[in-house]
């Protein structure tokens, strides 16, 4: 195996989307934000800088710097002391940094001002509304020369503008949209100096680029390809999430058998793989679709159906116990392929976002073919980690049944509270999704 092979597995492997961006806290949906203001006795200066993601840069297509600047301006709000200040672009600046699967990202720099005199105290209010129905991260910061601040937000960015997140705040990206602050002359703070990054292209993105786009991809490189999207699948189906929780105890409480628990893989993969294709198709065709929020609607979607199963499940569970005095659940009322169907199509409702940007990014390279061949095999290695759980599971519940009485009482609960759990995981599933 050559060297350029070994970079080209590699790249592969660890460029392959784990579901959120390195450079993107929330992920390649997220439109990131950051504005810093400048104070001067007779201006306001505000330095603002856009990070798209991904896909809002395949969706969007920014292109000219002004025109975007000038739709920033537009869109933000500066008053002193309930004065708008009218903002006007001083400097324009569009870059397009490489992201996962050779995708392009876009950041948007903009340097913004406006007249305003500040010789004695006043009131600065700032409001930021320029996409606001894209998820994302939100800083201000607030500096002054020969201006005294007093604000809430702080006078350097915790991001450097954009370009490194701290990992402390990722679970919880900031949110900053407006800020109110006073300002009178004085001993002002002078901004840090930014560091500016090195950009270009890593050599793994390049290999990944290789691999999946060059004129001269070889069956052996292809086939690489698809058997690495079957292992990096099956990975990422053991990860949390998939409904693998719902589905377990599906298959313990209802006596599921070794084809139930075929079935329940298959669908899950079924469905995730024409998520994955519907959604990839709608992206790459529409520039107003909000990817993020599909996917926040679909999780809303998985959820209400699988406490939709659990509460018929919990109905047929006391039914079984009033009837025959226990719970064993040895078919009674049992739910049928249906059930396990629509246990399989909640648990694959929701496309990963790793297997939908590296079909983008086969599709923005000219191989969408190849693009659609990896989301299948990366559907397939799902598909055989969830069935290899739910057989080993019920196995394990085949086991039990040859326990000693005594152990076998306590399992004449396992339909109740099975479908308790199944009830109580969809519930949180909706909520969550709403809350989002």
């Amino acid at each position: 195996m050559t060297k350029r092979l070994v970079l080209m597995v590699l790249g592969l492997v660890l460029l392959w989307p784990s579901g959120t961006a390195s450079a993107h806290p929330l992920g390649n949906f997220s439109v990131n934000h950051y504005h810093g203001l400048h104070l001067r006795p007779d201006r306001v200066d505000v330095r603002s800088v856009v990070d798209f993601a991904e896909i809002p840069t395949l969706q969007e297509k920014p292109g000219d710097a002004g025109r975007e600047c000038r739709d920033l301006a537009g869109s933000v709000r500066a008053t002193v002391d309930s004065q708008r200040l009218a903002l006007s672009v001083r400097r324009a600046q569009l870059e397009f940094p490489r992201g996962q699967a050779d995708l392009s990202t876009s950041r948007l720099t903009c340097e913004l001002t406006a007249p305003a005199e500040i010789r004695g105290p006043v009131r600065l209010a700032f409001t930021d509304s320029y996409r606001p129905d894209r998820v994302g991260w939100h800083e201000i910061t607030a500096v002054g020369t020969d201006v005294r601040v007093d604000s809430a937000v702080p006078a350097r960015s915790v991001s450097d503008e954009l370009r490194s997140y701290p990992e402390d705040l990722l679970s919880s990206p900031l949110d900053v949209r407006s800020v109110e602050l006073m300002a009178e002359p004085g001993l002002g703070s002078a901004p840090a100096s930014a560091v500016v990054p090195v950009q270009g292209e890593s050599g793994l993105a390049a290999a990944f680029n290789d691999i999946v786009g060059t004129a001269d991809l070889t069956l052996w490189l292809g086939l690489l390809a698809v058997l690495l999207a079957l292992v990096l699948g099956a990975s990422h189906a053991a990860l949390p999430g998939h409904g693998k929780t719902v589905i377990a105890a599906y298959l313990v409480g209802r006596r599921g058998t070794p084809k139930d628990a075929v079935l329940v893989g298959a669908t899950v993969t079924l469905t995730h793989t024409a998520g994955v294709l519907v959604l990839g198709l709608l992206i790459s065709v529409s520039s107003v679709l909000a990817g993020e929020a599909v996917l926040r609607w679909l999780g809303v979607a998985s959820g209400l159906l699988i406490a939709g199963i659990g509460i018929v499940l919990m109905r047929s569970a006391l039914r079984g116990r009033r009837a025959h005095g226990h719970g064993h659940g040895h078919g009674h009322g049992h739910f049928g392929k249906a059930g396990l169907v629509g246990m399989g199509v909640a648990g694959g409702l929701v496309p990963s976002p790793s297997a939908l940007v590296v079909l983008l990014g086969a599709i923005a390279l000219g191989r969408t073919w190849f693009g659609v061949l990896l989301v299948l095999a990366y559907g397939l290695g799902m598909a055989g980690t969830l069935t290899a759980a739910g057989l080993l599971l019920v196995k394990l519940r085949d086991r039990m049944d040859g326990l000693s009485d005594r152990i076998q009482r306590y399992t004449k609960l396992v339909p109740v509270m099975t479908s308790a759990m199944v009830l109580l995981v969809g519930s949180g599933l909706a909520v969550r999704g709403l809350a989002a």
